[in-house]
């Protein structure tokens, strides 16, 4: 688990970063670093779309205490 995010996100930000660095798929003739690189941004993606998934759990929580 990692630290708590210190930071409010939101959806709109997740859909633009999903929308600027997209998922895509790689042909032969694409080099291992550039598919690395795209799996770097990709993973920031999903990275911070999980930590919008565990904020918007968490306030839900809190309001149900």
């Amino acid at each position: 688990m990692f630290p708590e995010t210190h930071f409010p996100l939101n959806s709109e930000l997740i859909k633009a970063l999903d929308d600027r660095f997209p998922m895509r798929d790689f042909d032969t003739k694409v080099t291992l670093r550039d598919i690395d690189y795209h799996h770097g941004q990709r993973s920031v993606v999903n990275f911070l779309r999980d930590r919008l998934e565990e904020q918007v759990e968490n306030s839900l929580n809190s309001t149900l205490e």
